[in-house]
């Protein structure tokens, strides 16, 4: 097959979406086929060429871009396979580029497939008028790409629902998890876990996040707490040099046992990872299989404890692969405790989870599903009918549910960026 992917991000540009999208196109090349990532322009000492071709596009996301597109796009023979990666707010235009759904809807003739790593920003009760007037375009946008293409992915429970309400009955939606941006020749090569019983006793428990303010919020209360067990050591795996000096000066009695890497190159994570006994990835708004970060973590083999929360997959919680404690301090504590004094059950858990990540979220799963599909179409979607254009001010379902896409999510991921 010969595949063009759209991209806003890839490699050297950092961002989920980026290591996503370089993740998915080399699986593409492994299993044979011709891949042509489109992505604004990148420099080309820098951005991966080996087994796929990286066309570079005028910077911003502009008429100038879309005709630069469209016209080299128009020099490889038809129909052919397009896959798109989604986020309203990657493509500029102050996250409503319309231009860019009409060029989508003109790509009917072929067979263009849309991944929704986003779907839109939440629509909630009592906020800003500009912010209820982005989430309503950002569902009109929606509605409009889900009538122009031969098949939707998505990656959480939340954002396949609003696709199903914004969606018809014609054009089918699936699950398609994302991936972890950390390669897997990383995992495989990383040391295994450092033996128990070191001189210090300590229990290491990592944090893999990119230690946003929200998340430094959120997770305040739950180290401290943690913290108070003498034997329970904390290394935060990414920028978390301000978040250390916090932990520091809040808890002096605990200062020695918090360190930090600092920024790390998404190869060395792995092995950052298996020195720990445990991982602790928390999250405001739940654990969710669109975390880079958590799903980085269920690669690692590393035992996870986390939190459930609006966002959180059933896929997850089904799974049995991490512990959920209720999400106060104390649970969190409980829960590492658990898992200090008892090595099988740890041991268990980053088995289980490691095993799940393999069947459902590696590159190899994802793009072989993507494949299945594209072999399967054969037929485009019908045009879009001047009746069925969605009026926002009178269609209920365009409204989706409140608070769908989390809001932690409206960063781009950047806890799953190349460099963490």
């Amino acid at each position: 097959m010969e595949w063009h992917i759209v991209t806003g991000e890839y490699p050297p540009q950092l961002g989920g979406v980026s290591d996503y999208t370089y993740q998915v196109s080399q699986e593409f090349a492994r299993q044979g086929d011709e891949v042509h990532v489109w992505s604004p322009a990148t420099d080309p000492e820098i951005a991966p060429q080996d087994a796929v071709q990286v066309h570079a596009l005028p910077k911003g996301f502009g008429w100038r871009w879309l005709r630069e597109l469209n016209r080299r796009l128009r020099s490889y023979s038809g129909p052919r396979n397009i896959l798109i990666q989604y986020v309203p707010h990657m493509y500029g235009w102050k996250s409503m580029n319309l231009a860019f759904c009409w060029w989508i809807f003109r790509q009917r003739k072929h067979n263009v497939c849309v991944m929704f790593h986003e779907v839109a920003f939440p629509l909630r009760n009592g906020q800003p008028l500009r912010h209820k007037l982005l989430a309503l375009v950002h569902r009109a946008m929606a509605w409009t790409i889900l009538r122009s293409v031969r098949h939707s992915f998505t990656s959480t429970d939340p954002y396949l629902a609003l696709l199903r309400e914004l969606g018809n009955n014609e054009t089918p939606i699936s699950m398609l998890r994302i991936c972890s941006n950390v390669p897997s020749d990383a995992y495989r090569s990383a040391p295994a876990a450092r033996k128990k019983g070191e001189p210090s006793g300590l229990f290491t428990v990592g944090i893999f996040s990119n230690f946003s303010t929200e998340l430094r919020e959120f997770m305040g209360p739950m180290l401290g707490c943690a913290l108070e067990n003498p034997k329970i050591a904390v290394n935060l795996l990414g920028p978390g040099e301000a978040f250390r000096e916090a932990l520091a000066k809040q808890y002096p009695e605990a200062a020695d046992r918090i360190k930090s890497t600092g920024r790390l190159h998404v190869a060395e994570v792995a092995a950052h990872m298996r020195d720990c006994d445990a991982l602790l990835q928390l999250y405001p708004e739940g654990a969710s299989a669109a975390r880079g970060t958590l799903i980085g973590a269920m690669a690692s083999g590393v035992p996870v404890v986390t939190n459930s929360g609006p966002a959180t997959d059933r896929l997850l919680l089904d799974s049995k692969a991490m512990l959920f404690p209720d999400g106060s301090p104390q649970s969190v504590r409980e829960a590492l405790e658990l898992l200090k004094e008892n090595p099988a059950i740890a041991q268990k858990l980053g088995t289980v989870a490691q095993r799940l990540y393999l069947e459902t979220f590696q590159p190899a799963v994802i793009v072989s599903s993507i494949r299945d599909v594209a072999s399967c179409s054969s037929e485009g979607p019908a045009p879009v009918s001047q009746r069925s254009v969605p009026a926002a001010t009178r269609r209920q379902d365009l409204y989706g549910p409140h608070g769908s896409p989390p809001s932690g999510s409206q960063t781009r991921q950047r806890a799953s960026k190349a460099s963490v």
